[in-house]
């Protein structure tokens, strides 16, 4: 077994990324898929050589902000892992699992913040269950994923929030009223979607529309950067929301986001 670590994927193992999904969809019902962006964490396990024979197991991590608690002290890090279901059963979960884990760890020492490591697994996949429980995991909380298409008419959205680049890096963005931020989310590209993530607006500014002119303002930023001369680019934005955040569910339905995944986080 070969195991690689890396933050950017050559275009030969982000083919090898998409055979390995698609493989793991033949097996079960399961529609979670797998980012190729620079930028998180991928571990790739091969039997053998990488040059000599193909991929058998791959997982990634990123780290997201928590929300309601001081900035960059506490952070999620989650964690999803596809293996191929011919090589299953042999280690090679466990051994991504614990470089995972090790990079967990040196995220928290390096950003003296507190990392939560949890599993996201797609529902319909009784592997990930079982696995889950024989290794202690615990359940938390379920998520969905939603997604809209982009549309020409995104971009002429006239915010009446001020919309501004924090982080280049992480991509965070944040909304501003007369000087004062009241929102924040972060943006991840990934091929021909971009992942909207920790959109959250303050507390004394929620239930008076500021929300959803956030979101539509970032929808109209994500529109221009990859529109051009012949209109809006076939482009999907996702977001993930909580099962329980009727609030949010709701929001984005009304800004047009359909629910296309539901996935389960587990603690570690």
């Amino acid at each position: 077994m070969r195991l690689i670590r890396t933050t950017t994927l050559t275009d030969r193992q982000k083919e090898a990324v998409r055979a390995l999904t698609d493989e793991c969809r033949k097996a079960e019902p399961i529609t979670l898929s797998a980012p190729s962006e620079d930028g998180l964490n991928y571990y790739l396990v091969y039997e053998k050589e990488p040059d000599d024979s193909e991929l058998i197991a791959f997982s990634f991590l990123f780290f997201v902000p928590q929300e309601d608690t001081e900035p960059e002290s506490v952070y999620t890090c989650e964690y999803t892992a596809f293996v191929h279901p011919l090589h299953r059963r042999k280690g090679h979960f466990t051994a991504m699992l614990n470089e995972a884990l090790e990079t967990a760890d040196a995220f928290e020492r390096d950003h003296r913040c507190q990392v939560d490591f949890c599993f996201l697994t797609d529902e319909h996949s009784p592997a990930a269950s079982a696995v889950l429980e024989a290794i202690g995991a615990e359940y938390w909380y379920s998520e969905y994923k939603m997604v809209r298409q982009l549309r020409e008419t995104d971009r002429d959205y006239p915010a009446k929030v001020q919309i501004a680049l924090a982080d280049q890096e992480a991509g965070v963005y944040t909304a501003s009223l007369d000087g004062k931020i009241i929102g924040t989310c972060v943006l991840l590209p990934s091929g021909s979607e971009t992942y909207l993530f920790a959109f959250q607006i303050r507390d004394e500014f929620r239930s008076q529309g500021y929300g959803k002119d956030f979101l539509k303002g970032m929808l109209a930023l994500i529109a221009k950067a990859d529109g051009d001369s012949n209109g809006v680019k076939t482009f999907a934005v996702s977001v993930q929301v909580s099962g329980l955040n009727y609030i949010a569910r709701n929001l984005y339905k009304k800004t047009g986001f359909r629910e296309t995944e539901a996935l389960s986080y587990y603690i570690y």
